[in-house]
Parts: C-alpha cells; structure tokens; sequence
C-alpha cells in the first residue's frame, strides 16, 4: 500500500476510533447478568483502548486475555467486541491486512449472534473501509449494505457516517449505475446529518458531492455543491479545513477548465482556510502549476519550494511533480545549480518509490489482498459432516462392520453352497443305488 493510502485510511480510521470510544460506554450485553461482571469487561476493554496507539503489543494482550475470559462464560458480545478493537488494533496501527480481516470476521461471527444491531453496524463499516481501500468495491457495498439493513434499530446519528461510505464506495466504482446510487447515498446522508445537526458530516457530504461531479466533469455542479459547504461554514470555527477543501475543489474545477484566474483565486482562498499541513501542501502545489501554466514562474518557484516546506508525505505523487517541475522552471530561469540540486532529489525520490514498490512486484495491493480474501475464506469454510473425526470414526466402525457381513455373508453362503453340493451328490447315488 503506498503512504499516500495509507495517511488517508489513518485519517478515515480517526472516525473509526470515535466509534470504538463511544461504544466502551454500552452495556447492552444480555448474556451477563453479573453487573460486576459486565463492569470488568468494559473497565479492561477501556484499558485496552488506551494501550492501543502506545504500546499496541500489550493492547493485543490484553484483548486476547478479554477474548479468553469472554469465552469460558460464552459471552458472545465481548468476545466479538474485543475481536472488534483487535481488528482496529491490526487494521490501522500494526498495518497487517492478513490478521485485522480475520479478527474483523472473527468478530462479526460473534456479535450476529446477539442482538446489537449498532456493534454490527461498526464492523460491518470497518470492513467496508478495508475492502474499500483495496479496490474491492463490490465487496466494500455490499458490507455497507448489510450494515444499513440494521437502520431501523440504529440511532439516527449513526447513519450519515455509513451511508456517507456507502456512497464513496459506489462512486469508486465508476460505473452509471453506482454513480446514481452514489449521488442518492450521499443525498440520504446529508438528511440525516442534518436531522441531527452533525455539521462536519454536512460539509464532508457536500465536498465529496463536489468532488463527484467534478471526477465525471460536471464542473457547475460541482462547484455547487462546495458552495454549499462555504455558505453554511464559513463563519464556523471548527471547520475552517473543510471550507478551505470546497475552495481547493472549486479551484481544480476551473483549472481543469482551463480557466486560470478563478483557480488562481480559488487557491488563493483555499489557503486562507486550510489549517492542516498536509492539505496546504497540495494546495500550494496546484497554485504553483497554474501559476507556472500562465507563465508566472517566478511565483511558481516560491510557492512550489513553499510547499516543500509544508509536512507531506515524502514519496506522493506530488511531492516528486514538484521536484520535476521545480528542475524545469529553474532551468528556464538559469539557475542551473538550484535545478540540479532538485533534479538529483528527484531521482532519489524515484529510487525510493521504486524501492517500494519493489517488494510488491508484480502484485497490487488489490492482488494481495485478494489472496488474504482466499486464504481467509479457504481456511474458514464450512467443513463437511464427514471429515469431522467423530464422523470419521464412526463411519471407519460402520465401513469395518459392513466389512465383516460381507466376509460373513460370503462364507455362510460358501458353505451353504457346499452342503447344497453335497447333498446333491449323496441324492445321486442314493439314486444311482435304487435304479440298481
């Protein structure tokens, strides 16, 4: 997986946490009666949920240890519930595809069998997202999916989050079809997070409306949707960043058009929202390619070297386009030691990519995960009676005693065949006798 995925699926596993966070304060386990009891587990699944980010090894402990007392007492919902954290734990911290998707099934192989519609719903989005990011898409709705037909027996404000990744799954998609579901998705979210008055789920909804149109070039569309964003948010504190991303949006639509004085000044507002490094650093790159497009390279070197010193992700896609286009303008300028100095980072940064890469071959992420997909699936399908050893044993005694009457069968038939011979032959000469 290359780091620019995996920083987005941190970012989507923050709201993860969240998730995890609230349901430590659920008791809705019917199995347990002991309150004593009930209180332990959640005290040590709260313990575990503090481990996780410092010290992830001892948290897995602690979890495995939950697991095994859940099972003794054959407490479904804490087994799963830990299997769930576990997941998290491999999923989004360890990184290890292979064991978070098996402790993800482990524990919905556990909560189905109770009847918490909400800790299903959470697994089942977890998965989505798993799926999602190794291009499963398929497989990503149809957990998404699953995870709706608990809606009715779910709190209002658990909904615009799954059908927010409902629709971003369908949208991945690309076909008509799902493009239609994606819009309607993303339309059902915005009412329930409006129900609710989640307003950073409202501005999240509006720009990834945006981003849609923009992605199959309904470019007004698209800047009507992030207009949404800035007319309800722009005066809200708490989300500047989203008010800079639907500027960013606008910005690209228009680039894409080819209209360079709104994307320059779309840019240009964007950064004057954004807060976060990261999101500037792209920010930043565009201005300084539409700036470097009219022929403003001055400006584009200050602001591509700008962004250089924003944090980023060392090896994305953008990071080495600044290094290459950085080597063009400076060569254009006549700075031809600058430009070699950034030529030579760039090949460097290649050689990191490459590097990489290399241990992926020629397998994709999609690939791999695919065959974590089968291995897991391979290893956990239902077995047949007969291979059962308890079967086994009995159908050997069954084969052994078949055996034995055949055998049996066999010699008493043998044997009636040489009586029958016999007195067939002593009949003869009885006969033989009294013709004499």
């Amino acid at each position: 997986m290359n780091k620019f995925t995996k920083q987005l699926r941190r970012l989507i596993g923050a709201s993860c946490i969240t998730l995890i966070i609230a349901s430590c304060a659920q008791e809705v386990d019917m199995e347990i009666v002991d309150p004593a009891v009930k209180s332990t587990f959640e005290t040590e699944l709260a313990e575990s949920l503090e481990l996780m980010e410092d010290n992830s090894t001892l948290a897995i402990e602690k979890l495995d240890k939950i697991i095994a007392d859940a099972e003794k007492i054959n407490s479904k919902y804490y087994a799963g519930k830990a299997k769930w954290y576990k997941a998290y734990i491999y999923d989004d911290i360890v990184e290890d595809v292979s064991l978070a998707y098996q402790n993800y099934n482990e524990a919905l192989k556990d909560v189905l069998q109770t009847d918490d519609a909400l800790l299903s719903m959470n697994i089942y989005n977890n998965l989505g997202i798993l799926y999602r990011f190794y291009g499963q898409y398929d497989a990503a709705i149809s957990n998404y999916e699953a995870a709706l037909k608990l809606k009715d027996r779910l709190p209002v404000k658990e909904l615009p989050d799954v059908y927010y990744n409902y629709g971003v799954a369908l949208k991945l998609k690309g076909d008509s079809v799902s493009f239609f579901k994606a819009e309607e998705a993303f339309t059902t979210s915005l009412k329930y997070a409006e129900e609710v008055e989640a307003h950073k789920n409202i501005a999240i909804v509006h720009n990834q409306i945006g981003l849609m149109y923009k992605t199959v070039g309904n470019y007004e569309m698209a800047r009507i949707a992030y207009n949404h964003t800035i007319r309800k948010y722009i005066n809200n504190p708490d989300l500047q960043e989203r008010v800079g991303k639907a500027y960013h949006g606008i910005g690209v639509s228009y680039m894409e058009e080819g209209n360079a004085d709104a994307a320059i000044d779309a840019f240009k507002k964007a950064l004057e929202y954004k807060n976060r490094s990261g999101s500037i650093f792209i920010t930043k790159y565009d201005l300084g390619t539409i700036l470097q497009r009219v022929g403003r390279t001055d400006e584009a070197i200050a602001m591509w070297e700008e962004a250089l010193q924003e944090k980023h992700n060392k090896n994305s896609i953008e990071q080495v386009q600044i290094y290459s286009d950085l080597t063009s303008a400076l060569k254009v300028n006549n700075q031809y030691k600058k430009a070699l100095g950034y030529y030579e980072t760039y090949n460097s940064s290649i050689q990191n990519i490459l590097e990489e890469g290399e241990k992926y071959k020629s397998e994709s992420d999609q690939v791999l995960f695919a065959n974590v997909i089968n291995e897991y699936d391979e290893f956990n399908k239902p077995v047949p009676f007969f291979s059962r050893p308890v079967v086994m044993i009995l159908m050997t005694l069954l084969a052994t005693a078949l055996v034995y009457v055949i055998i049996l069968l066999y010699y008493r038939s043998r044997s009636r065949r040489e009586v029958s011979d016999a007195v067939s032959r002593i009949q003869t000469k009885f006969m033989d006798i009294k013709v004499d």
